[in-house]
């Protein structure tokens, strides 16, 4: 038992078994052939029966499980030295980062356990964790996993994230590239000690796009007559008029002092829009009192530092929330084109 094997007796065959999942030995009394895994091996002993008790040969089925046995004539002790377990360093990374999925769709901090020490203090991953975890509520999965090269103490790990959310406010879900580098810890640990972007895209946009949730139709038309109210503020470069579209948590957001400097100071001086249209919307999502729209829509217009017409077709996604007056504003932006 001490050597890890499971022990059964058979009165009827007069036998004793000991097995792992690797290994199982089956010895019979006053006979000495053994089977192990099915394998037939003459031993130098037979077991045997004195006073109703099962005695096996010690050497044989220690060396049996792989461990070495040595006798010391001098102590008349005898010592059994199992081998250590191979660490198997592959079956370690896929275990770390499938417990990065556990802990992350649990909202878990423990996730933190999983970064090297200088990381988390470099790049404050607990206050990112923390925010993240109140703030959202998305569900990860990690794709495509390729161990791209493994040395002693080092690791690179190439994985496809996918964050989808599961509730609350609206947002994008989103796919990330990224390469991981893992180092291993004093106690064989693999830990996180970089990751390098590779790539972003959206996902699962034309399924949003084509939502189309149920919404009542005086509400949709209100909130995209606030939509092309802003679009036609930019037309007429009318700063008082745009910010009237705008909630005031999105003002907030960007800072009033940001948001003038980038339409007064910067898109009105630079571009003189000629064209605004609304070309097709949907309705992709509902929350409480916040309402999300994707909206593709034209603008002509001409760039006043050399005097090229630019034609753009935009698709974004909206969100508007009522404002402390009951009106529809704009709370977000997130263009895709």
């Amino acid at each position: 038992s001490e050597l890890g094997l499971n022990v059964k007796w058979n009165q009827q065959a007069k036998t004793v078994t000991g097995e792992n999942e690797d290994l199982t030995v089956e010895l019979t009394l006053n006979n000495n052939l053994a089977k192990v895994n099915g394998e037939d091996i003459e031993m130098s002993v037979n077991p045997q029966l004195v006073h109703n008790h099962t005695f096996v040969p010690l050497r044989f089925v220690g060396e049996s499980t792989g461990a070495n046995v040595e006798w010391d004539a001098s102590t008349k002790t005898i010592s059994i030295t199992s081998p250590q377990p191979k660490v198997n360093d592959e079956e370690l990374i896929l275990e770390l980062f499938d417990q990065y999925e556990d802990y992350y769709n649990e909202e878990n901090l423990q996730i933190v356990s999983l970064f090297e020490e200088q990381f988390i203090e470099d790049w404050g991953m607990e206050s990112q964790f923390e925010w993240n975890f109140e703030n959202y509520n998305d569900h990860i999965e990690m794709r495509d996993l390729e161990i791209l090269s493994i040395e002693d103490n080092e690791v690179y790990v190439y994985v496809v994230e996918i964050y989808e959310r599961v509730d609350g406010s609206f947002y994008l879900d989103e796919m990330y590239e990224q390469i991981y580098s893992l180092v291993k810890s004093k106690n064989d640990r693999w830990l996180i000690n970089d990751i390098e972007f590779v790539s972003f895209d959206y996902y699962n946009l034309e399924e949003l796009k084509n939502s189309n949730v149920d919404f009542p139709e005086k509400d949709e038309k209100k909130v995209l007559a606030t939509f092309q109210k802003y679009l036609d503020s930019i037309k007429e470069e009318n700063l008082a008029k745009l910010k009237s579209t705008l909630h005031e948590e999105y003002i907030d957001l960007l800072g009033l002092e940001w948001f003038e400097e980038y339409y007064d100071g910067f898109l009105f001086n630079n571009y003189d829009y000629t064209f605004v249209q609304i070309e097709e919307s949907s309705v992709v999502n509902i929350y409480e009192d916040e309402v999300t729209l994707f909206i593709k829509y034209n603008t002509i217009s001409t760039n006043e530092n050399h005097g090229g017409v630019e034609v753009e077709m935009d698709e974004s996604f909206i969100k508007f929330k009522k404002s402390k007056n009951g009106q529809w504003k704009i709370l977000q932006i997130e263009s895709i084109y």
